[in-house]
């Protein structure tokens, strides 16, 4: 078995933003970023258990634009910039019957945090 070896300098100095990162690849994207020195702040909907320093994180639901707004003032207030965006996020809560069973707010929904919170996030600033 190969044992993969984290230069913990690689991604030093640099600031990223992870959407989603409390769970599952988000979880493992942002510890691995951590590994490799970069300063980290994921984007999480409910508040981070206490495990996790909350400083860390940006509870925010970017499926609205008052969501997305909050993490970029946020994230720039913390970190003043980013340097790598990782846009995690992604589902959707719709209920299950199919394409003719959502609404048309299901459908807006779903593309407000699986695209257009992306696209939110990659163009500011």
């Amino acid at each position: 078995m190969t044992t993969l070896q984290i230069d913990p300098d690689e991604l030093s100095g640099k600031r990223v933003l992870v959407t989603g990162g409390t769970k599952g690849m988000g979880e493992a994207t942002v510890k691995r970023l951590r590994q490799a020195g970069a300063k980290v702040i994921a984007t999480v909907r409910s508040k981070p258990n206490e495990l996790q320093s909350p400083d860390l994180f940006i509870q925010s639901d970017i499926s609205t634009p008052d969501g997305v707004k909050k993490v970029i003032e946020e994230v720039f207030a913390r970190l003043d910039g980013v340097d790598i965006l990782i846009n995690n996020v992604g589902g959707s809560s719709a209920p299950s019957g199919g394409v003719l069973a959502l609404s048309d707010d299901d459908w807006q929904q779903t593309f407000n945090a699986n695209l257009f919170a992306a696209v939110t996030l990659q163009r500011s600033r």
